[in-house]
């Protein structure tokens, strides 16, 4: 729930590091303060109040520095107070803490700490004072956090101003750490949301790695000592979500930004390399849940839909969703170690937020996957999952689905795990791909011209049908949804076994109906629905793997070829096409692609 934010800079950083803990107070906070080192001095401000009340007495007190941490405070020892507020100050060092040390009351015995030196009822003052008395020791601060960091049993990512020096010293195991790197300045944040837009590149710490950051340079070094390089990702600040630039519209731009924002928003929660999913602190078990509720609107709901199969495959909690609209009316009476689960793209939507309302008078506990997160109902939430998607501008969602699939599929694998001890993600195929649909994706958008071809042939359809089977039956759902926003075309999606009980009867000569079928054990069962079709001149665009095209091309009009999938990544990789065969269907039509008629990107009444 805590949140780190640092910076070393050129120039005072005081305003960027109030804006950097703006943005993570998705994460709930009961107190915030920032310290700079000006010289030899460190100079600090605390609250238990809002940041907004931090801002005006930094200002009122004329607080300036280029070389700041910040923190925001979810009390997990102690109870919200000034004194039990981050960052802690001591003779040589300041520190910012996200993490739990389960050993601290060991750890003061072990460094015979002087309890009187200790103020506060936490577990971070002891971690402080440990770096203090060791800094004395090794004169060192990489060594003085070896020595720390091997002894210390439970997650942190910290982060250090000390005395003497211009740089900035993190490490991390088990809480998130980020790294921000600018031409003016170098920046950690607990995540990416929390960064400067100036931000150029990223570079996401590993487990035990120590960094130094100073204005202008970074080094990081292994638990060993040894100075290491990690990979740089791409930084796509916020502002610039605000211009098309190369594309013709909104849509098209965030549709092909998808493969960064997918690829932020699982960075921002996993690491490959240690085989770990690292949520903000929680105080959920998981275990002892009963059920899941899904409550969602729109494509929000669509992606709830998808999540049913994940959650209920791969965590054997039974599942039910909900249209928000309908769910705040129904007089359920939740079980109290139900979880209830909402997203919203806008964080605002209103259906959405009384679903909320009425899941904390049933004293449910509630997570929330917004893409806002200074959201009302983020806000409200007990704990939140962001979709690192950035600002989504175009009406029609895009980029905000596929990331609110990316939480909700690593939600699924991290109740698994809690779930099954025995679970190693090292070996979990489904774990492991995550981290390369990434690449996945940009090879299809690479190849978008062939459902360029497919919006043509479909030009003239009076009526267009989508259908699919398991997850992909909410896919065709959102496909049907992205054409009759954007297009104004009637268009359906329905589950294809479905067909055979009504709509089979709306199939005439040339009705096209696209397909979405990747190779599964469902596939047969859908080559008989496209038998059906075709047996009705129906006209078949099926979207498939090699092996499913191959299976069925002679009895498809049209047919497009996407990578092999598995259960998870299916339904993230074919939201690309749907959503592609809308934009293109669009501007062939004129329509207004990124303010559709009577539609609002964020649907604040009921």
């Amino acid at each position: 729930m805590c949140g780190i934010v640092g910076i070393a800079s050129r120039n005072n950083c005081v305003n960027d590091i109030v804006s950097g803990l703006n943005s993570l107070e998705y994460r709930g906070y009961d107190s915030c303060g920032i310290t700079a080192l000006n010289g030899d001095a460190f100079i600090h401000k605390k609250s238990i109040r809002k940041i907004s009340h931090l801002e005006k007495e930094i200002v009122k007190d004329k607080i300036k520095g280029n070389m700041v941490i910040g923190h925001t405070r979810w009390a997990t020892h102690g109870k919200p107070s000034l004194t039990n507020c981050h960052p802690f100050i001591k003779d040589n060092c300041a520190l910012v803490h996200n993490g739990i040390i389960e050993n601290f009351e060991e750890l003061s015995n072990h460094y015979s700490l002087n309890s009187k030196n200790i103020t506060s009822e936490t577990d971070s003052e002891v971690i402080a004072e440990i770096f203090n008395k060791l800094l004395n020791k090794y004169n060192n601060p990489i060594e003085a956090i070896r020595d720390l960091s091997n002894k210390i049993v439970g997650t942190f990512s910290l982060g250090f101003l000390v005395r003497g020096s211009d740089s900035i010293y993190a490490t991390r195991k088990g809480s998130p750490l980020v790294l921000g790197l600018s031409d003016a300045f170098n920046s950690i944040s607990s995540d990416l949301l929390g960064l400067p837009d100036e931000t150029k590149e990223i570079i996401f710490l590993e487990e035990n790695d120590i960094a130094t950051i100073n204005k202008s340079s970074i080094s990081i070094y292994d638990i060993e000592g040894n100075e290491v390089k990690r990979e740089m990702h791409e930084f796509v600040p916020k502002k610039d979500f605000k211009v098309r630039g190369d594309f013709k519209h909104f849509m098209e731009k965030e549709i092909f930004h998808q493969p960064i924002s997918i690829e932020d928003t699982i960075l921002n929660f996993a690491d490959k390399k240690n085989s770990s999913i690292f949520f903000p602190e929680n105080e959920i078990d998981f275990s002892n849940v009963s059920n899941l509720i899904l409550v969602a609107c729109g494509t929000a709901y669509h992606s709830c839909m998808i999540a049913k199969y994940w959650l209920e495959q791969l965590t054997g909690i039974p599942t039910s969703i909900d249209i928000g609209s309908e769910y705040r009316y129904r007089k359920d009476k939740p079980v109290n170690n139900s979880i209830g689960i909402v997203v919203s793209q806008s964080g605002e939507t209103m259906d959405t937020l009384e679903c909320l309302k009425k899941f904390k008078q049933h004293n449910i506990f509630t997570i929330s996957i917004v893409n806002v997160l200074s959201s009302s109902i983020a806000r409200m939430s007990d704990y939140i999952l962001p979709t690192v998607a950035g600002p989504e501008i175009g009406v029609a969602s895009t980029k905000a689905f596929t990331s609110q699939l990316a939480v909700l599929a690593l939600l699924a694998l991290h109740i698994k795990k809690n779930n099954m001890e025995n679970i190693d993600y090292a070996k979990d195929t489904i774990f492991q791909s995550l981290f390369k649909i990434h690449q996945t994706m940009r090879r299809i958008l690479n190849n978008s011209k062939k459902f360029e071809e497919v919006a043509h042939s479909l030009r003239d359809a009076k009526s267009i049908f989508y259908i699919g089977r398991g997850p992909m039956y909410p896919l065709a759902l959102e496909g049907a949804l992205k054409l009759k926003e954007i297009t104004y075309k009637h268009c359906e999606g329905y589950a294809a076994g479905e067909l055979k009980h009504g709509p089979l009867a709306l199939i005439e000569e040339d009705i096209p109906v696209i397909v979405l079928a990747p190779y599964d054990e469902n596939f047969l069962k859908i080559l008989s629905n496209i038998q059906e079709i075709k047996a009705r001149n129906g006209k078949i665009i099926l979207i498939s793997d090699t092996k499913g095209v191959d299976k069925a091309k002679k009895y498809c009009d049209q047919t497009i070829v996407l990578p092999n999938t598995n259960f998870v990544t299916s339904a993230i990789l074919y939201s690309l096409p749907v959503q592609l065969i809308a934009y293109y269907l669009a501007v062939l039509l004129g329509t207004d692609v990124d303010q559709p008629r009577n539609l609002a990107k964020s649907v604040t009444v009921e």
